[in-house]
C-alpha cells in the first residue's frame, strides 16, 4: 500500500491547518499520511485522525509534499525518502535556484483570499464542496493539567507569538467580569512562555476582579491541547488556540488585530471573529480597533444562537457602564 508524506517547518497553528491535506492524501493512498514537522508538535500529530509521526516511520514514500519554502524545510525534505518530492509555493519569489535539484516538481499556486487549510486542499486537487476544516481527536484524560477544573469552564488565550496581536488587558478584564455561563463557571487562562506573553497575562490578572485559574506559561503542549479541547467556550486572539479550538469543535471567538482574518479563519456559526479591519477605520490596524462592547455583544450573540453552551440558568448580561 502507498503512503504520502507532508514536510513543514511552520508553527503550531499552521501545522493544525495541514490536517485537511493529510486527510485528503490518506484517503487517496489508503494509509495515514506521515507528517514531518517540528519535533515538539508530535502530540498534535498524534491527535490527527489521518496522520502519523513521520520520523518514527522507516520506509520510502511514493509522494511527499513540502508546504513550506524556507531553506530549513527544504533541507528537511532531503532526509525524507520519497520517489516524487514536490514543493508547493504561492509566489515565484519563494523558489530558490537550487530547489530544482531537490524536487521533481514545483507547483506554484497563488492563494489570494483563501483559507490556508482549504488552499492546501484545493492545491492537491480536493473537491471544493468536500472540504471540511481541520479536525482533531480528543486528547486522553491523562494529558490534563492538575489545576484544570473538572467542571465546565471558559478558556481565554490572550497571547500569540507576535505581541502586536495582543488585545488590551482592561478589555479582557471586562469580559472576564461578565457573567456568561453562570456565576460559578471557572475562567482559565493559557498563554505562551515568552517575556511579553507572561507580562501581558500578568496585566490581565491584575486588571480582572474575578478569580482566574492561571495556567499561562505553565502547560506542556499535551496539557495545552487538553485544556482547549475540554473548554465550554474559547475566547482568544489570532493564534494557535483559535485553530485548535475549531479543530476540537469548541465554540470560539477570535480577536484579529493587524492580520486580515480571511486566510486564517474558517467561519461557522460556532466559530466567529472580531476583526479590527472590519470594526475600525483607525490606521495602522491594531487589536485596539476591537472594542470591548463589540466583543461582549458577539459573545452574547453566540450564546443566544447556541444555548447548549450555557450550563447554568443564568442570562448573559453586560457589565455596568456598557452601552450595548
Amino acid at each position: 500500500m502507498k503512503r504520502a508524506a507532508i514536510i513543514s517547518d511552520k508553527q503550531l497553528g499552521d501545522v493544525t491547518l495541514l490536517e485537511p491535506m493529510s486527510r485528503l492524501l490518506a484517503n487517496r493512498q489508503g494509509r495515514p499520511t506521515a507528517l514531518y514537522v517540528n519535533e515538539a508538535f508530535s502530540p498534535l500529530v498524534e491527535l490527527m485522525p489521518h496522520a502519523v509521526w513521520g520520523p518514527s516511520i522507516n520506509e520510502n514514500y511514493d509522494d511527499s509534499w513540502t508546504t513550506s519554502w524556507s531553506s530549513r524545510a527544504v533541507l528537511r525534505t532531503l532526509r525524507v525518502k520519497s520517489s516524487r518530492k514536490q514543493l508547493l509555493v504561492n509566489q515565484t519569489k519563494h523558489i530558490r535556484w537550487w530547489y530544482r535539484f531537490i524536487f521533481k516538481s514545483i507547483q506554484q499556486k497563488p492563494i489570494t483570499e483563501e483559507y490556508w487549510g482549504r488552499y492546501f486542499w484545493l492545491a492537491l486537487g480536493g473537491e471544493p464542496d468536500d472540504f471540511q476544516s481541520p479536525q482533531l481527536n480528543q486528547p486522553p484524560d491523562d494529558w490534563r493539567h492538575p489545576e484544570l477544573p473538572e467542571q465546565p469552564f471558559v478558556l481565554i488565550n490572550p497571547t500569540a507569538a507576535w505581541p502586536s496581536k495582543f488585545w488590551m488587558a482592561d478589555s479582557w478584564a471586562k469580559v472576564i467580569q461578565t457573567t456568561f455561563l453562570g456565576d460559578q463557571t471557572p475562567w482559565v487562562m493559557t498563554g505562551g512562555k515568552s517575556d511579553p506573553e507572561k507580562l501581558h497575562c500578568a496585566d490581565i490578572l491584575r486588571a480582572a476582579k474575578n478569580p482566574i485559574i492561571d495556567l499561562a506559561g505553565k502547560t506542556s503542549l499535551k496539557q495545552y491541547l487538553h485544556a482547549i479541547s475540554r473548554a465550554k467556550l474559547v475566547i482568544c486572539v489570532d493564534g494557535s488556540a483559535s485553530h485548535l479550538a475549531q479543530a476540537f469543535n469548541v465554540p470560539t471567538i477570535t480577536i484579529f488585530g493587524p492580520v486580515y482574518e480571511v486566510k486564517w479563519h474558517w467561519p461557522t456559526s460556532r466559530h466567529r471573529v472580531l476583526s479590527a479591519f472590519r470594526l475600525s477605520n483607525i490606521r495602522p490596524i491594531s487589536s485596539a480597533g476591537v472594542s470591548t462592547e463589540a466583543a461582549l455583544a458577539e459573545i452574547k450573540s453566540l450564546l443566544e444562537d447556541h444555548p447548549e453552551i450555557i450550563t447554568k440558568p443564568s442570562s448573559p448580561h453586560l457589565p455596568r457602564g456598557s452601552d450595548q
